[in-house]
């Protein structure tokens, strides 16, 4: 999943490094334009895999 830079507004961010576990997916970031870094906790049951 992409992300938008907080900081600069830069859309479609690919994650560094991801990490799931039974109820959340984590996921770092770092923007290649600004160079801020955040990092993402986002809950596995509000996103719907495809069947």
């Amino acid at each position: 999943m992409t992300d938008t830079c907080p900081n600069c507004c830069r859309p479609g961010v690919q994650p560094r490094a991801e990490r799931t576990d039974d109820t959340q997916n984590r996921s770092a970031y770092r923007c290649p334009d600004c160079g801020h870094a955040w990092i993402t906790s986002r809950l596995r049951s509000a996103y719907r895999t495809a069947a």
